[in-house]
């Protein structure tokens, strides 16, 4: 079937016309956002997607939902599937809500695409509806401010060509790509052809022999650890490779939130994770780290706040292997400023290159030798408080409780509230069923629905999970009725409060009476909330007893999407947050 499909008004030897197929061959074939005003006859190509079916049957189709969470919905499909979404965002405000998106997309490094329509060029200056232009938004420039040269205007429809030969280098370089463009060039006829060029796949061999050269000698009698971020997880057999590195080395293994999904959970030199509901074991790991002995890998690297919260990492060396160089947090293409000893790279594909070290180092006997490390069961040694109130759920034991329930071919992801605090530290370790992700680097409340909902486009199999606060609902929770059909399971978790704030402030602020934190939240009943937009819905008990049929309800697939809601203490601190400590100090003030 092709895009046009004979249909009147849908010319198939204008711009328009090229772009959807250009990225549909591509493999691009799922979009969300609002249709309207400049971006009417872009859309007008693809066809509504409004059952699962619509998913799988390789038609250009567009999920109608509201910018904010359509914007986060590229981040989701990337994650679940490994291809390319996007976002369609029209002329003005729209492409503000959407933007939350790209932010989050960027300080993660997944390649997203974002489209949005400018004036039309015989319109400026005439103060236009929705004047994004210099008169009015001028909002070009602001996102060449954050993204760069992957904003791609297009205002010269013989350029085209050219343009999407660039938007394909930048997604390759993992890098949100926004193109936008004015309605009246792209509905100039042209002819077009641009192929999709796959990705090589390959690793810096002058890396890895100088790696191989000055690391075994560098490492004998020393400790060596493994810091694995986020980057890692994006390739294949990488719980098996970055175990078996850790194993080789007897080195203490540490990961940021995301970068679990690359660390498997019998690692037996597995510490936990770090910082932003860190557990105890890699904390103090990285607190007693010696910048005078102690060799530290970090594969990809995680620099944000909540990773390695402001600080240097202290070892004697740190050798960063990764191919996205540029990621969130470089410096002119290295992260040697977050380092306080010596800095190297090696740069590629990192399972290529740790099939290569690993082997060359076994071959040299490195293994032999090693100082002994502790292993140890239990990560954590923090007593917590768990007299909650009567009609709430004892957090640690729902989370200790639910790993019981995964199973195989799940996805899930945490929202900006507690659950991106308290899921790990209780969990210590990742599930084998079912990987986690959060958008904690922007940490835009609300973000992970609409991953979740991306999730589901780019991979329907996928049991899908989502986990979110009272808080975040209010920025989604009107797109509830257009993911009703999707078998999404949506945990929302009800303190009554921004819970992150309300206990935050105890520490930052203890001195200020707590009306003045602005925290409290009016009570929502968010089953009925659901119901109403066609979704169904369950209450997990204070005692847990019917969360064994609440999570068989999950598993089953009715083409109906559930909320199930969580109450719970907002007394209760579970996971810690590292931040804190900055917020309470001059840096911030």
């Amino acid at each position: 079937m092709t895009i046009a499909a004979g249909t009147p008004g849908l010319e198939t030897s204008v711009g328009n016309f090229a772009l959807i197929d250009t990225l549909r061959e591509w493999g691009i074939v799922h979009y969300a956002g609002v249709n309207g005003g400049g971006i009417i006859h872009t859309t007008k190509y693809l066809l509504p997607m409004t059952e699962m079916s619509h998913i799988t049957d390789g038609v250009p189709r567009m999920l109608t939902m509201g910018e904010y969470a359509s914007g986060f919905v590229p981040m989701g499909y990337y994650l679940a599937s490994g291809r390319v979404g996007c976002c369609f965002t029209t002329t003005g405000a729209a492409t503000k809500l959407g933007a939350s998106g790209i932010t989050e997309a960027k300080v993660h490094d997944i390649p997203s695409l974002y489209l949005l329509a400018l004036n039309s060029t015989t319109s400026i200056g005439d103060a236009p509806l929705q004047d994004v232009s210099e008169h009015g938004m001028h909002i070009v420039p602001q996102l060449q401010a954050e993204i760069g040269e992957a904003c791609i205007v297009i205002d010269n429809h013989n350029r085209l060509e050219e343009d999407l030969i660039k938007a394909q280098n930048f997604l390759h370089k993992k890098r949100p790509v926004v193109i936008a463009f004015h309605p009246d060039v792209l509905s100039r006829e042209i002819e077009i052809n641009v192929p999709k060029k796959e990705k090589t796949r390959t690793y810096n061999k002058a890396d890895v022999e100088r790696f191989i050269a000055d690391f075994p000698e560098m490492a004998k009698g020393r400790r060596v650890i493994i810091y694995v971020g986020e980057e890692a997880a994006f390739y294949p057999n990488i719980q098996e490779l970055s175990t078996e590195l850790s194993v080789l080395l007897k080195a203490p293994t540490i990961w940021s939130m995301n970068g679990a999904n690359a660390v498997a959970p019998n690692n037996p030199y597995g510490y936990g994770y770090i910082m932003m509901g860190g557990n105890e074991k890699s904390m103090e790991l990285w607190s007693e780290m010696d910048p005078e002995e102690d060799l530290c890998i970090t594969l990809g690297f995680c620099a944000g706040e909540y990773s390695i919260n402001l600080e240097k990492i202290k070892a004697k060396c740190t050798w960063h292997f990764g191919e996205h160089v540029e990621g969130y947090g470089h410096i002119n293409g290295d992260f040697s400023h977050r380092c306080a000893g010596e800095y190297r790279q090696v740069r590629g594909d990192i399972s290529l290159t740790l099939q290569e070290v690993i082997s060359q180092l076994k071959a040299m006997g490195v293994d032999k030798d090693r100082p002994e490390e502790p292993t140890y069961d239990d990560l954590n040694d923090r007593e917590i408080w768990r007299d909650v109130r009567k009609d709430c759920v004892d957090f640690v034991a729902f989370y200790e409780e639910l790993p019981k329930y995964w199973q195989p071919n799940s996805i899930g992801f945490d929202d900006v509230c507690i659950s991106y605090k308290d899921r790990q530290y209780v969990t210590q370790r990742p599930h084998p069923y079912i990987p986690f992700w959060s958008g904690h680097h922007g940490s835009a409340m609300g973000g992970a629905f609409g991953m979740g909902v991306g999730a589901k486009m780019g991979d329907p199999s996928l049991h899908t999970f989502i986990f979110s606060g009272d808080g975040c609902w209010r920025l989604f929770g009107g797109c509830l009725a257009d993911a009703a059909w999707m078998d999404l399971r949506l945990f929302i978790i009800n303190n009554g409060t921004y819970g992150i704030v309300d206990k935050g402030l105890e520490l930052i602020i203890p001195t200020v009476e707590k009306p003045r934190y602005h925290s409290k939240l009016p009570n929502i009943d968010f089953v009925q909330a659901a119901k109403a937009h066609g979704w169904d819905g369950y209450n997990v008990k204070p005692d847990l007893s019917n969360l064994k049929e609440i999570m068989e309800a999950c598993y089953e697939t009715k083409g109906q999407s559930i909320l199930i809601e969580i109450p719970v203490d907002t007394e209760q601190v579970v996971g810690l947050n590292a931040r804190l400590l900055n917020l309470s100090t001059d840096f911030y003030l």
